[in-house]
């Protein structure tokens, strides 16, 4: 618990003092041992996730490799400020885990970590105080897990609210767009290392529950009608975030269908990189830059006409049925 204090003299601008944090030590007690990759893999291939909507995939990996590993080294792992010690994110798209997952995971705090594991705002876990020797070995039964992802904090670490599969205010499917845009990022680690400090975010209606404002490149759902029938599209959001001069919302450069998002954020970070300043990170380039600009390099994905979509085009991701955006009473599910 820390304590605070506003302190405003007349005529300046408030100042928000805060104490400094306590200083934490070693975690106490014996850390029990962890289970075998092998038993960690039965354990969570016993129990299939099922229900509507998106569920997760799992992809049990008992023998990860070194390319692998060094990748979600890079990714995930973070220095501690004490010695000899890391913070691990653990990569959950979409943020959905089994219940098995879920105790695999709170096993491995305890044989790991300090025993906690904290919530990130984007949809991942954190597990505190691994020793630097013991990286490997958590990376290996998260891997068996399924949850050996890498790209924690990258543009393929894709945040969405839980659009239309359960809000009653959401217009699009925005999980389906979170999926799709993290295993086509994923696919394309070209893109990953090209998109430096890049951040995606996705909500499915104005309310903005997925923070698409406050990201490098956000997408809001939202609908057009061609000849009388719904088509699923996303106004395309640049520029939002904050950098040390301040904060800024994203700007709207376009309304591109839902369809068309993945080849949208291809040529988005083209754009970036054949414009960017030395050393210019994507956040930055994007906050600055002209929106004019950027929307001339998408607005033939923004057309769309009867002759030119195709039957996928008036169907939202990750659904069967024709688009019906249908917006209910009642509150947001995020």
């Amino acid at each position: 618990q820390k304590n605070y204090e506003w302190c405003v003299g007349e005529g300046q601008v408030p100042q928000l003092h805060l104490d400094s944090p306590v200083a934490e030590s070693v975690p106490a007690g014996t850390r029990p041992e962890a289970q075998a990759p092998s038993q960690i893999a039965s354990r969570v291939a016993s129990v299939q996730p099922i229900g509507p909507g998106i569920t997760p995939v799992l992809l049990p990996v008992l023998v990860p490799s070194e390319e692998a590993y060094a990748r979600w080294k890079q990714t995930n792992v973070r220095p501690q400020r004490q010695f000899g010690f890391v913070t691990a994110t653990v990569t959950v798209p979409l943020g959905d885990l089994t219940s098995e997952q879920m105790r695999v995971l709170g096993d491995l705090a305890r044989a790991y970590g300090d025993a906690t594991a904290r919530v990130t705002v984007d949809q991942n876990l954190v597990i505190r105080w691994v020793p630097v020797g013991e990286v490997r070995e958590l990376y290996r039964r998260l891997s068996a897990a399924g949850l050996g992802l890498a790209d924690a904090a990258t543009v393929a670490d894709v945040n969405s609210c839980p659009g239309a599969e359960c809000c009653r205010l959401a217009v699009t499917q925005s999980r389906g767009l979170g999926r799709l845009l993290g295993d086509t990022l994923r696919a394309r680690p070209d893109l990953v290392s090209k998109a430096d400090g890049a951040v995606i975010k996705i909500s499915g209606c104005p309310n903005g529950c997925g923070q698409h404002h406050i990201a490098t490149i956000g997408f809001q759902g939202s609908v057009r009608r061609i000849q009388g029938k719904a088509v699923p599209q996303y106004f395309v959001m640049i520029g939002g975030g904050t950098t040390a001069e301040g904060a800024s919302f994203g700007r709207t450069v376009a309304k591109i269908p839902a369809r068309r998002i993945p080849e949208t954020v291809e040529r988005l970070i083209a754009f970036y990189q054949r414009e960017k300043a030395d050393g210019e990170s994507a956040p930055s380039f994007f906050q600055r830059m002209d929106v004019d600009r950027v929307g001339g390099e998408v607005r033939d994905l923004e057309r769309m006409t009867a002759e030119d979509a195709v039957p996928e085009d008036f169907v939202d991701l990750a659904e069967t049925a024709a688009f019906a955006p249908a917006v209910h009473d009642g509150e947001c599910s995020a």
